[in-house]
């Protein structure tokens, strides 16, 4: 599809063209602007302290001067840069201007050619015009990132005042505390000179008070000791008799001590004798009653089948009153399993067991059992 500047031209002739180059004149004469913002820098993040040292107050401003002075010499390069840039392009839009108007001049001995290069370059203005509204936002942001920065700076600033504000109220608090202190201490001082005075004054009371009685106490003491000397004597005559008394009470205390052990350990030794003749009993009555209990055993034990000869197993026999059977353990095996359950249950078989006639042996069997060494002939 054919352009329609292009399409007029071809239409109307020489009058047409000029109309053509003069609206194009008219597009092209615009001012370039020049000054291009700065781009802004980041806010200094600015830590707030309620207690100042001036020498950090000092390398903190050093160190934001120096940052501050670095970062403008960076964007005075680059702000430089953009405007050799934008002349550039200034330029390049002055000479594609000429060259535009060179190209209306030949498009008078060439129109299909002067139509096709004037399609082309009206793109390429276009671009340009286009680069140009790009070159200017990028001003506009670089002078508001400029503004943005001063604005930081003048922040910073304040803050480094009231920095130093602060630094001057410490001081003054500092000079104020100062004098607090040595006020302090002044009167620290009277008060301890004024107890001083005091302490020396009760002092001096109370060594005339002391003397005053210690004279009093010296009177009262010797007729004290009198009194103590008299009550003395009649203390020890009381105390000699008195234990005279107890000397007499402690050896007839003593002989009856002694004859109460004596007749203790007479007595301890009937005793022990009198439980060694009955354990000897008891012993013997035992060692007849497990005979006679074996023998009952073996009247009702049952042989086992392929049983080795000459087997004993150690049992132990509890029992209850009337000779039924409580319990039976082996207490020592013959080594075969079958032959200690045969002798289990020819104790179980002979029960109830005859009891001794003697109770305490009776007793005795009843409450710690029997062992029975059973070993069948």
């Amino acid at each position: 599809m054919k352009h329609p500047i292009v399409q007029t031209l071809l239409a109307g002739g020489t009058s047409t063209i000029l109309h053509i180059l003069l609206f194009l004149l008219l597009i092209f004469s615009f001012d370039m602007p020049t000054d291009i913002r700065q781009f802004g820098q980041p806010e200094v993040e600015i830590v707030q302290a309620t207690v100042v040292d001036e020498d950090l107050v000092l390398e903190e401003m050093a160190r934001l001067q120096e940052a501050e002075e670095k970062k403008r010499a960076a964007e005075e390069e680059r702000q430089q840069k953009l405007d050799e840039q934008l002349e550039k392009t200034q330029d390049e839009l002055a000479r594609k201007e000429q060259e535009f108007l060179d190209m209306q001049e030949r498009a008078k001995l060439d129109a299909e050619k002067l139509k096709q290069e004037a399609e082309l370059e009206q793109q390429r203005l276009k671009e340009l015009e286009q680069q140009r509204i790009e070159q200017e936002e990028a001003r506009k942001q670089a002078e508001l990132e400029r503004q943005q920065a001063e604005q930081a700076k003048q922040k910073a600033e304040a803050e480094r005042k009231a920095a130093e504000e602060a630094k001057q109220r410490a001081e003054a608090e500092r000079l104020a505390a100062e004098k607090a202190r040595e006020e302090a201490v002044a009167k620290r001082k009277a008060e301890e000179e004024a107890r001083r005075k005091a302490e020396e004054e009760a002092k001096r009371k109370a060594e005339e008070e002391a003397k005053r009685k210690a004279e009093e106490e010296a009177k009262r003491k010797a007729e004290e000791e009198a009194k103590r000397k008299a009550a003395e004597a009649e203390a020890k005559r009381k105390a000699a008799e008195a234990e005279a008394k107890r000397k007499a009470e402690a050896e007839r205390l003593a002989a009856e001590k002694s004859r109460a052990e004596a007749e203790q350990a007479l007595q301890r030794q009937l005793d022990a004798e009198a439980e060694q003749r009955k354990q000897k009993r008891i012993a013997g009555v035992l060692d007849t009653y497990g005979l006679q209990i074996q023998q009952r055993i073996t009247r009702y034990w049952t042989k086992p089948a392929n049983a080795e000869a000459g087997l004993l197993v150690t049992l132990e026999v509890k029992l209850i009153p009337g000779g039924d059977i409580r319990s039976v353990r082996v207490i020592k095996s013959s080594g075969s399993e079958i032959f200690d359950r045969s002798a289990e249950n020819a104790v179980y078989k002979a029960a109830p067991m005859p009891m001794p006639s003697d109770p305490d042996a009776a007793q005795k069997i009843i409450s710690e059992g029997i062992e029975i060494y059973f070993k069948p002939e």
